[in-house]
């Protein structure tokens, strides 16, 4: 473990546990609801990488590589035990031991939050949810997915509140972070010698949603939701970068952290060591527009259930803000939540695409041309940061290749041009079990200034059991077997085998 990546974990875990020891010293009650949460997991599989449904989308507890394992440890109270009180309190401390993966030890959650009717306030590292969609059965939004470990942060949020005068019929809800990745050792250790890794990024997150609509209307129980989310990687030092014009020096890029730079990556603009003639926004910068329209039957019974069709539009920098190049990129999804039954329970179709990423021309506008054409997005990457990445995981969807899986020793996406189609189902044929089927199929063209030689075809199927028995209190596990099919990341059989324990420690 590198100096820095461990300095950095002594901190957050120092942090923790200094602020956890003050507020029980002031609070009594801050111990009310405190669990211990005990987890192994091991999975075993037939090709060079597990089979993506067994390590994706489980926030990077899971190994991408085959024959892996991990244990895990963690304290936590939830924010929700104070769910009638105004005042809110949470925090939690998660810790793994992991076999064959990129670190063999990672603080994975270690936070503290408070709220206040409907403001959070939280600081460090927390597994989210994503927005508008089943988070159980999703492939994973295009911006922020569920794909990569937690970035610790200082976050507020706004929950939902209505707009004056509307009597709860249109809602408003937004929050806002700032934070730093903790993956500079890995990224050192992944790379060749001589080629591009970075140290120190920040990330910025920013959020605004309105609902229109009541889930309770007795006549038209239908929602609709509308917003947008924006992220930003600033500051920090990048080695090895190759500027914008041809040259054959690389350079070491340390990127502003002073106020001005936080400033611009709220509200853009600036620009970059390697911009050329042109100036672009400083950093990096992505996000995405996102829509749910949704019917709510039988709210608030046992048999509620809910249909509903949700979109997503992903954009980086300036391109694709407006609908100047049309909306042929998108993640479009239908999912239902059923009435109590022994058969289904909840089911999603998507399809995504991110093939056409603008066009494939790109031009700054210059003094002799001066048409700018904002072409060619290379979706994840960026000239100077290594991608939209965590711990070489994807942090939006896995479907875009991450870099974990690359074999040159360079951290960025080689393939971001996908088209797909995603299945989820999920069932509880008894209050004991639980299951989930998943199946994916991809067609893959590389990238725009690398693409494969023939469009690549790739499947991704899961199946997964899970039994969580009345006799054994806090006793729960799963069994999962996934196939992977294909020319992309080749063929993979694996299974997996996670058994979780949990203990009330007091009430």
């Amino acid at each position: 473990m590198h100096n820095h990546e461990s300095n950095i974990r002594k901190t957050l875990f120092t942090l923790m546990l200094c602020a956890v020891v003050s507020v029980c010293a002031t609070a009594q009650d801050l111990g009310d609801g405190l669990k211990l949460e005990a987890e192994v997991s091991g999975t075993v599989s037939s090709g060079d990488n597990a089979p993506l449904w067994l390590s994706a989308n489980k926030h990077g507890k899971v190994s991408p590589y085959d024959n892996s394992a991990y244990e895990r440890v963690g304290l936590f109270r939830s924010i929700d035990t104070d769910s009638a009180r105004v005042w809110k309190r949470g925090y939690g401390i998660d810790l793994m031991l992991n076999q064959h993966s990129t670190s063999t030890f990672f603080i994975q959650q270690a936070y503290i939050e408070a709220g206040y009717m409907k403001a959070n306030l939280s600081l460090g590292a927390k597994e989210r949810s994503i927005d508008l969609k089943n988070n159980e059965l999703t492939s994973g939004g295009l911006s922020a997915g569920l794909n990569a470990h937690p970035i610790p942060q200082l976050r507020l949020e706004i929950d939902y509140f209505s707009f004056p005068g509307t009597r709860g019929w249109w809602k408003w809800k937004m929050r806002g972070s700032f934070g730093m990745t903790t993956d500079a050792g890995w990224q050192k250790d992944f790379v060749r010698p001589g080629t591009r890794y970075t140290n120190n990024t920040l990330y910025h997150e920013k959020a605004l949603y309105w609902k229109f609509g009541k889930e309770t209307a007795k006549k038209v129980p239908l929602t609709f939701e509308i917003g947008i989310q924006m992220f930003t990687q600033f500051g920090g030092k990048a080695y090895n970068v190759a500027p914008r014009e041809v040259s054959t020096q690389t350079m070491t890029v340390e990127m502003p952290q002073n106020l001005k730079a936080f400033w611009r990556a709220v509200f853009g603009g600036g620009r970059d060591a390697t911009d050329f003639t042109e100036s672009n926004n400083s950093g990096n910068m992505l996000g995405s527009y996102n829509m749910r329209l949704a019917w709510h039957g039988n709210t608030g019974e046992e048999n509620a259930w809910e249909v509903g069709a949700y979109f997503e539009r992903y954009f980086e920098d300036q391109s694709m803000l407006t609908l100047q190049y049309g909306i042929q990129d998108h993640l479009v999804g239908v999912d239902a939540k059923f009435p109590k039954n022994r058969f289904v329970s909840a089911a999603v179709i998507e399809h995504m695409s991110t093939r056409n990423q603008s066009g494939a021309v790109y031009h700054d506008a210059t003094k002799s041309i001066p048409d700018k054409m904002n072409g060619r997005d290379d979706y994840y990457n960026h000239n100077i940061y290594t991608g939209w990445q965590h711990w070489g995981m994807a942090i939006g969807n896995p479907l875009i290749t991450s870099p974990v899986y690359n074999t040159d020793g360079l951290i960025y996406f080689e393939n971001n041009r996908v088209k797909a189609w995603h299945f989820g189902l999920c069932g509880d044929p008894t209050p004991e079990l639980h299951w989930r089927l998943f199946m994916t199929f991809t067609q893959n063209w590389g990238r725009y200034t690398a693409p494969f030689k023939d469009k690549l075809n790739q499947q991704y199927y899961m199946a997964e059991v899970g039994y969580k028995p009345a006799w054994l209190k806090g006793w729960s596990g799963r069994l999962a077997f996934g196939l992977d099919h294909g020319d992309l990341l080749g063929n993979s059989f694996g299974t997996q085998l996670t058994i979780h324990k949990s203990f009330t420690l007091t009430k």
